[in-house]
């Protein structure tokens, strides 16, 4: 088991960005008023004859009004359950709610999950990229501590931070459970120190820029011998 070189255990509160939130807001707006826009000119693009027209209309408007009606009820059910801020303490990890409520997810109810693993605390694949898992109540359950799995109002920017200090709880308060030692290599988290490592990141970050660039290298030397031969 890792050994926890700090003498106590401080609290990590979630740090925002206004300006990456004001940003990201802002194309996420106008991309989807754009979207909104095109859909809404749809039955003027698809002929020009006035008849076809009104007809693809009386079609398409009824089912185009239901779509946003109910897009417009997911976001604000997504958003209602927003987190606004994330806590670490000694306790668990604690994610306050827009709507006023707090998720608390205490050290004491991690243990094994379901799933077929020699670790309590491990890695698993979500969309192309490694999510934190563990067994909250014999449950498998994931975190992403930028908020983006659960929808944040604001964007978190020591969201690697938090991550590292969440497992730090978890080895000084739970240290019956084992964790992956692939967690600490995925998440560039010192495995004595439990912090964040800046250095290791930039050098996985680096690694695979060096590779993308590679495939797009070979990706040209393929088609130009082709081109040829």
């Amino acid at each position: 088991m890792q050994e926890n070189v700090r003498p106590t255990f401080l609290p990590l509160t979630s740090q925002h960005s206004v300006v990456l939130t004001w940003l990201l807001n802002s194309l996420g707006g106008i991309l989807l008023a754009g979207l909104f826009f095109l859909l809404a000119c749809l039955p003027f693009l698809v002929s020009r004859d006035s008849e076809v027209r009104i007809i693809v209309g009386l079609i398409f408007y009824p089912l185009w009004a239901y779509a946003l009606y109910r897009f417009i009820r997911y976001i604000k059910n997504k958003m209602a359950g927003a987190i606004r801020n994330i806590r670490i303490d000694e306790k668990g990890i604690h994610f306050d709610k827009k709507k006023g409520n707090t998720v608390h997810i205490p050290y004491d109810l991690l243990g094994p999950s379901s799933r077929s693993t020699p670790y309590d605390v491990y890695l698993v694949p979500v969309n192309k990229t490694q999510h934190l898992a563990f067994g909250l109540q014999g449950v498998e359950t994931t975190l992403v501590f930028d908020g983006s799995d659960i929808g944040s109002v604001s964007y978190i920017k020591n969201g690697r931070a938090l991550r590292a200090k969440f497992i730090e709880g978890i080895a000084r308060f739970r240290p019956d459970l084992t964790i992956d030692p692939a967690v600490f290599k995925a998440f560039s988290i010192h495995p004595q120190k439990f912090t964040f490592d800046g250095k290791q990141y930039r050098k996985h970050v680096l690694q695979g820029l060096l590779m993308l660039v590679g495939l797009l290298a070979l990706g040209c030397l393929i088609t130009l011998l082709l081109t040829l031969f």
